[in-house]
């Protein structure tokens, strides 16, 4: 019937515009067709638009709204549709007839989403009739159906090709998951092992080399912020080789950062800043091209300095997955950096309290101030000057040559310099006030340029006592905020040593007044040992009590050897899926929620008047006295609702979606001698037990059918 020939080529055919084009010849040679062209139906929009033509047909945009409405009914086995069959609107179909000719439309392809038609303007109609006869014409359906099965294949290539994009893409974002959790372990693994330098020296170098060598950074520099002088000055860097330098020496203006950096440092949001395609610095020389970060460390609110990286080595990108894991390095460093400053501060108090204490007169304990200063706070030139309650004069005690000698100068005395220097320290005692690249003096004689540095020490009451000037003449190594506040603790120290050994030295002609300060001294002793005490039995983290005050609590109970028999109860309270809330939100929100928990606590306690100890990491206990079962059953209930009123989020606490907790409790009534902590906690700790694995969030006496289970 057809040409096997061109059956074979449109069976084989494989896109849409071959076989419209085999079409096309076709419908020439049987029907003479002038004009003809396949539309697609653009969906929601009653519209076509010609997707293959031949000759010049009409316009699908000139098709009457009705034509489509109308069309839509049919489908590939209506065969050809002449236009002058519509029902619907007929005149405005007109224009596609002439005398003697016909119209014709085409169901190609009936898919519901793009519609295809066939559409041969003003063919005769005979022709048309003959063909359809003849079954020239059947040759529509095979056309139609080689269409609909081109499409499919076409929708389902980009279904699976959409679908290996996806795939292709979960894969790489797996991939870098899997690897941004290996960095973050390793970000544990390096703050483990740079948690416990012996110096804060040392932890600049550890942090350095960390990010180049174990993160994977090709370069990295500490450098620390002086907010008060608006400078950096560099600790350890690398060069251009990828070695760790020592960068003490320097000293940069904060102008000379970018303004990207500026703004991150003074607005406090961002504490990761990248610039792509920045220049790349090596001793202030721009040595080449690529990306510049800062890592920046904070205080809370303060600044303590930052990390610059760049690519300049391998000019490798920076991924995202980086930019989490350093933000989490600076935040575990700015931790360890604040813990170890405060840790070398007050070894440094201690020591300097220790060697100062030691001294039995006001002139041996300024000898020793200056000898400490210089030996063990990296001072270049230290001295000593008394002065009176007026301050009208400076008395030299010991001071530093040019050689960096501790020597006798005790002939120093004159009235008050008019410099600067000393006005500024009188105008804010117990501050340390410096002056950059101005002239260093000795004995009167202008000895080099550099810093020069003082603070003016005065008791509680406000009454001066003595200065201390410093300078960098030997080693030039720049003022730096943390020398500062080393200077200026020092003082506090040196201050309290000068007025304590003052005060001895007078013990002779001031008998009475000694005995009142040694008096008022011990009360402060006193007072102070009670604070130690009370924080000696105090959980730092929560506030309330721990082991330390359950154990004299219970020595208290014990100590007193009543006959008459007493109501004791344990509750122990255990947060449930603390672990998981660890895991979840980081260890710093597990600590706000365990204070959050341990205010809640407290509260409870203090209308209870008994005293609530953390004897775990999230376990508590209260012991309770003279309250019977149904009193200790309603606070535990209050202990659990309380916690679970107070709304802290916990998405890994099964369905409950905040923080709950498990409560076990035991009630006996005992005389105070035969009292054993042990066997109520051990029928708590039963009762506890079970309440977590009926469940969670709930509270449980202990009974008989209890320690059964348990």
């Amino acid at each position: 019937m057809f040409a096997r020939t061109l059956l074979k080529d449109v069976m084989s055919a494989r896109n849409h515009k071959f076989l419209a084009n085999s079409l096309f010849d076709y419908l020439d040679k049987v029907v003479e067709t002038k004009s003809i062209c396949i539309v697609s139906e653009q969906p929601n929009l009653n519209e076509g638009k010609t997707v293959y033509r031949k000759g010049d047909p009409i316009d699908p945009s000139c098709y009457p709204e009705a034509f489509w409405s109308w069309v839509a009914q049919f489908d590939t086995c209506d065969g050809l549709i002449p236009l002058s069959i519509a029902t619907c609107q007929i005149e405005q179909f007109k224009l596609f007839n002439e005398t003697d000719c016909e119209t014709y439309v085409f169901v190609i392809d009936n898919y519901s989403v793009a519609r295809t038609y066939l559409i041969v303007e003003q063919v005769d109609s005979a022709q048309v009739t003959k063909a359809t006869e003849g079954h020239a014409l059947d040759f529509l359906q095979i056309i139609a159906s080689r269409w609909q099965c081109l499409r499919a294949e076409l929708e389902a290539n980009r279904e699976y090709r959409q679908r290996d994009i996806k795939e292709a893409k979960y894969l790489d974002v797996i991939h870098q998951r899997e690897e941004f959790i290996e960095d973050m372990k390793l970000v544990q693994k390096i703050a483990v092992e740079i948690s416990n330098p012996e110096t804060l020296d040392e932890l600049h170098r550890f942090a350095v080399e960390a990010v180049r060598e174990q993160l994977g950074f090709d370069r990295s520099a500490l450098m620390l912020l002086d907010i008060k002088k608006r400078c950096f000055s560099g600790t350890y860097g690398t060069d251009e080789v990828g070695e760790t330098t020592d960068v003490h020496h320097t000293q940069y203006d904060l102008h000379q950062l970018e303004e990207a950096y500026i703004n991150a440092l003074f607005e406090g949001k961002d504490s990761l800043v990248v610039l792509e395609d920045a220049p790349l610095y090596s001793d202030g020389t721009v040595i080449g091209q690529g990306w510049n970060a800062m890592l920046i460390l904070r205080d809370n609110t303060d600044t303590i300095g930052w990390i610059a990286l760049d690519n300049f080595i391998n000019r490798a990108p920076i991924t995202s997955y980086q930019k989490q894991m350093l933000e989490s390095f600076g935040s575990l460093l700015s931790q360890i950096y604040i813990r170890k400053r405060q840790e070398q501060n007050i070894r440094m108090l201690h020591a300097s309290m220790v060697e100062l204490s030691r001294c039995m007169t006001v002139r041996d304990v300024c000898k020793s101030a200056v000898t400490f200063g210089i030996n063990k706070l990296g001072i270049d030139r230290l001295a000593v000057f008394l002065t009176d309650d007026k301050c009208s004069y400076m008395q030299g005690t010991w001071g530093t040559d040019i050689q960096g000698n501790v020597v006798d100068e005790s002939y120093y005395r004159s009235e008050l310099v008019d410099r600067t220097i000393v006005s500024n320290a009188r105008s804010n005692p117990n501050e340390v006030v410096f002056e950059e690249s101005v002239p260093i003096y000795h004995d009167f004689h202008i000895v080099g340029f550099g810093w020069t540095a003082m603070t003016m020490l005065t008791s509680s009451s406000g009454e001066s006592i003595a200065f201390i000037a410093a300078d960098n003449l030997i080693r030039r190594s720049p003022l730096t905020h943390q020398l500062r506040e080393v200077i200026r603790m020092f003082a506090s120290n040196l201050t309290e040593v000068l007025l304590r050994t003052r005060a001895q030295e007078a013990v002779h002609v001031l008998n009475e007044t000694l005995e009142m300060e040694v008096k008022a001294r011990t009360k402060e002793l006193q007072q102070a040992n009670e604070q130690l005490e009370i924080m000696a039995k105090m959980d730092p983290l929560t506030r309330l009590g721990n082991r330390r005050m359950l154990e004299s609590v219970l020595e208290a109970i014990c100590i007193d050897s009543s006959v008459k028999e007493e109501s004791f109860a344990l509750i122990l309270v255990d947060i449930d899926h603390f672990g998981l809330y660890n895991n979840c939100y980081g260890h710093m929100q597990g600590d706000i929620a365990l204070m959050r928990v341990g205010g809640i606590l407290q509260q409870i306690a203090d209308q209870s008047h008994e005293d609530f100890c953390r004897i775990g990491g999230e376990e508590f206990a209260l012991l309770v006295v003279n309250q019977d079962e149904m009193q200790v059953k309603a606070l535990s209930e209050r202990i659990r609702t309380s916690i679970e009123k107070e709304g802290i989020v916990h998405a890994d606490n099964e369905e409950r979606g905040v923080l709950t907790v498990s409560v076990g409790y035991t009630v006996t009534s005992i005389r105070r001698d035969d009292f054993n902590f042990d066997v109520l906690y051990n029928q708590a700790d039963k009762a506890l037990y079970t309440a977590k694995a009926n469940g969670r969030n709930r509270i449980l006496g202990f009974t008989e059918e209890v320690e059964l289970i348990k």
